[in-house]
């Protein structure tokens, strides 16, 4: 890493006298600049630096310092200007030879580098940097001698009893023992390297956090999240701003797709050093996991500017010109990086990665396997192949690479994971079908495995004549009966939300059973597979470049439901307040779990994004859409392929859609929140405002002061006649009155001033329900529900008008409507499919004593409505399917 060795060689340990002894200023510097304290440290380096022939270890100190905040420019200069006073130092070359690798500039790192060594043949820091451009040029023997001669030195020196102790050196030995390790498939080393190494560099230093960094950096590259996590917390204890550290608690906060915090750590870090590549790269990656390439190639090109030799920046730029369709582009990429490394095995890897990420397979699969061929020796690659196998669903060469990566890298926690998996799959039963493969635990699941098949095979079939195209080869649905399972199955570790209730990675649905670990979750699974079905067709025809607002719209379309009608008002506010998403925006909020106002958002503007496209360009338009994403990843020239459109001019009129749905759904804009204290000073300052002199009365009512809230309802009636909310406070006072004929009268005289004011009809009709008018009642509260449909919860309330025994036939009207809006709602479905039942509708009771028992196929009650619904219409071989599943 590049601040490695620059970090606090105070003390010159070769070359010219150094001149007198450090002050006691020095270590007092170093401790400084090792807490992060990095403005006092290089006031304190800089100072000495301008005294009477400084060491050169004031030089590597205020290079240091420049180079955590992120000027190298002057750390250059300032190891310049000890070499200018101290010719051939090799400290000060090695420091420079360090920058220089680190910036990219191997041949001046090489040439600092192998002059620090001709002085001094045993210098650490310069025969590092020497390692590392050997093993980034290809040179892989000349790397390992390099590797080796580190072990050895190491080795050497404890066995004569002369302990390395200083901590940089054991730093070094420490990065060149995992090299080693990994060259060799040594895998004791690696536990030797933590649990010694490390350890003593810590036990020398008590400030040296580039242990506990490293020590981090390992177990997060064997994907070990928790034991990771702490080693970045030891070491930001000490340096709250190691860039090092926080990079890593950003990464590991990525793996569990926790995306906020992840930015969150990268933007800390880049608070600390604007320039830092590894803040850059985990900023992209946020970018890329929530489908904004375009951002994610601005970070990429900054870190690039520091950097033209980083092959992880370089695979990411290469992917995104890929994706984008810019193959020449993309293989241009390549071709510079091959003329520098012979052997890019890491460049192909994260490439590989990142393609698997976007479910490009057959790329992911040829990177995979170029970068194994080029570093046979290097564990990620295969460990990638074999994941890659596992995500498609080709499980038994998936379990034969996966072996053989576990062989390479046997503290790899996610080819364990997976392997776990891939076992406990190995016990399940399997149903076929004419389409799809099942998986099941036959214990837990062997009657949802029976309707499962029934749902996929309809499902199948209406996509497949609605997108006119079908996925080659059976698809893989896999139900687990252990969610720990499901997340390894999905995320290849624990910790999946529990909301989650299916994923798809188009050749493969997994589903966790409802009665997974042994509970019961009531929802409706075969909603979940519709719209999980509906990605697999969608994913496939376009080869994975539609992006996740088409394919997520698309999939909440194909559930037949109203679920996010509750999301109106939210999406109300949020046009009020500029904040709705965009195509370029939407992206990321369907990964921000930690806000679930932006995940349900999301969704939700991702249907209206189908409903758009459909109503403004016609029936077959999303089929167009479709059909341009088989070539390109980018929305822009997709709509300007099938729709004719730009960019700009498909948003300004979605937008203007948008407006129309958020008008359309009623409902008031959302009131500011505001605290007692606020509204009785905002009221003394604008008394004249009604509004506010209507919540400040109806804030009095909760504290007891009934008489001034009626007095101030009463004063606002009086200046306006029928005042909504006013109205509202005046009939609540007036019925704790026991004045219910008063509290009417208000609400009338309301109502007829304010004829589409939902809150006051709702409050009207709940007086007249109270008060047994039920036809008033229902009068009422569908009025409201016509003029402002999101001002309150109309379905409800009609329900409960609607109980009564000849009013049936209304109440199924509005159950039914309920239901479309809360499908994984038990009693309501049953309800529901009753009344059908009763009023001779047996098809009707049909589809809604299904929807309930699919919540709950252990609902004796929905089986026994549903079989009834079935004998009704005579469907006796359903019938006799049925009750065999429950044999």
């Amino acid at each position: 890493m590049g601040t490695l060795l620059s970090l606090a060689l105070v003390v010159s340990v070769g070359g010219p006298d150094p001149g007198p002894p450090p002050k006691v200023e020095y270590p007092a510097l170093k401790q400084r600049l090792q807490r992060g304290n990095y403005a006092e440290a290089l006031a304190g380096y800089d100072e000495l630096a301008k005294g009477d022939k400084p060491p050169p270890g004031v030089f590597v100190g205020l290079a240091a310092c420049y180079r955590a905040l992120g000027d190298t420019s002057k750390a250059l200069d300032a190891l310049d200007a000890g070499l200018k006073a101290l010719p051939d130092n090799p400290d000060l070359l090695a420091a420079r030879a360090d920058l220089s690798y680190a910036l990219g500039k191997w041949d001046e790192a090489s040439k600092d580098a192998e002059a620090a060594i001709k002085k001094q043949a045993d210098h650490f820091p310069a025969r590092w940097v020497r390692a590392r451009i050997l093993r980034d040029k290809g040179d892989l023997a000349g790397a390992d001698t390099e590797m080796r001669w580190f072990v050895k030195t190491y080795t050497d020196a404890a066995n004569a009893d002369k302990e390395i102790t200083d901590p940089e050196k054991l730093l070094v030995v420490a990065r060149a023992g995992i090299e080693n390790a990994t060259t060799h498939n040594k895998p004791d080393q690696f536990r030797f390297v933590l649990k010694e190494v490390l350890r003593d560099a810590i036990k020398s230093d008590p400030d040296c956090w580039q242990a506990e960094a490293l020590a981090g950096q390992l177990l997060l590259e064997k994907h070990n999240r928790a034991d990771a996590a702490d080693a970045f917390d030891a070491a930001l204890k000490i340096n709250p701003k190691a860039c090092e550290a926080l990079v890593g608690k950003g990464l590991v906060a990525l793996e569990r797709m926790d995306y906020a915090e992840a930015e969150r750590l990268a933007d800390v870090a880049q608070k600390v050093n604007p320039r830092d590549v590894g803040a850059l790269r985990l900023k992209a990656d946020v970018r890329l996991a929530e489908a904004d390439a375009a951002a994610a190639e601005k970070l990429l090109l900054v870190a690039k500017a520091v950097n033209a030799r980083d092959e992880r920046t370089l695979a990411r730029l290469a992917a995104i010109k890929y994706l984008r369709g810019d193959k020449d582009g993309s293989a241009a990429l390549a071709q510079e990086v091959e003329a520098f490394d012979a052997k890019p095995a890491q460049f192909y890897t994260d490439l590989g990665t990142i393609f698997s990420d976007q479910r490009q397979f057959a790329g992911a699969a040829e990177c995979f396997e170029k970068a194994s061929a080029l570093r046979p020796a290097q564990p990620a690659a295969k460990a990638g192949l074999g994941l890659l196998y596992f995500s498609q669903g080709r499980e038994a060469e998936a379990l034969a690479a996966l072996r053989a990566a576990m062989k390479a890298d046997p503290f790899n926690v996610r080819v364990d994971n997976a392997i776990k998996v891939l076992e406990e799959l190995g016990e399940y039963a399997t149903v076929e079908t004419p389409h799809f493969v099942i998986r099941f635990d036959k214990k837990n699941d062997r009657v949802l495995a029976a309707f499962l098949a029934d749902v996929l095979e309809d499902t199948f079939a209406e996509l497949s004549k609605q997108y006119g195209f079908a996925p080659p080869g059976k698809v893989l649905v896999e139900v687990f009966a252990r969610r720990e399972i499901f997340s390894g199955r999905i995320a290849l570790l624990p910790g999946l939300p529990g909301t989650v209730q299916g994923a798809c990675t188009g050749p493969l649905i997994a589903l966790p059973s409802p009665r997974a670990d042994g509970g019961k979750r009531l929802y409706n699974w075969a909603v979940v597979v519709r719209h999980e079905l509906t990605h697999a067709f969608n994913l496939l025809q376009t080869t994975h470049h539609a992006p996740v607002w088409l394919t997520e719209g698309l999939a909440v379309r194909a559930e037949n439901t109203n679920r996010f009608v509750q999301t109106a008002p939210l999406l109300r506010a949020r046009l009020a307040a500029g904040t709705a998403f965009d195509l370029d925006t939407i992206g990321r909020a369907y990964k921000r779990f930690n806000q679930p106002a932006d995940v349900m958002l999301a969704y939700y503007q991702g249907l209206l994004y189908v409903e758009y496209i459909t109503k403004e360009y016609g029936a077959g338009a999303i089929a167009k859409v479709l059909d341009a994403y088989r070539s390109t990843a980018d929305t822009a020239s997709a709509l300007k392929t099938a729709l004719g459109v730009d960019k700009a001019a498909f948003e300004a009129g979605y937008r203007k859609y948008l407006g129309a749905v958020a008008k359309a759904s009623g409902g008031r804009r959302p009131e500011k929140s505001m605290t007692f204290d606020e509204l009785k000073a905002a009221h003394a300052k604008n008394p004249d405002d009604l509004d506010l002199a209507a919540r400040y009365a109806a804030a009095l009512v909760p504290r007891g002061m009934t008489e001034e809230a009626k007095k101030l309802a009463d004063a606002i009636r009086a200046k306006e006649k029928g005042h909504p909310f006013a109205s509202i406070v005046s009939a609540r006072l007036l019925r704790r009155a026991k004045d219910d004929a008063g509290a009417r009268a208000v609400l009338e005289e309301a109502a007829a001033a304010n004829p589409d004011d939902g809150r006051v009809l709702f409050e009207l009709g709940r007086i007249y329900l109270e008060l047994k008018d039920t036809d008033k009642a229902a009068e009422t509260f569908e009025k409201g529900r016509k003029a402002a449909p999101g001002d309150a919860d109309w379905l409800d309330a009609l329900a409960k008008v609607y109980a009564a025994p000849n009013k049936s036939e209304a109440l199924a009207g509005v159950l039914a409507e309920q239901a479309l809006a809360n499908p994984d709602d038990l009693a309501l479905h049953v309800r529901l499919a009753k009344l059908y039942t009763n009023a001779g509708k047996h098809a009707e009771a049909e589809r809604a004593a299904r929807a309930a028992l699919y919540i709950d196929l252990t609902s004796a009650e929905a089986k026994e409505l549903l079989l009834g619904a079935l004998a009704a219409q005579k469907k006796d071989k359903e019938i006799e399917a049925i009750r065999k599943r429950y044999e």
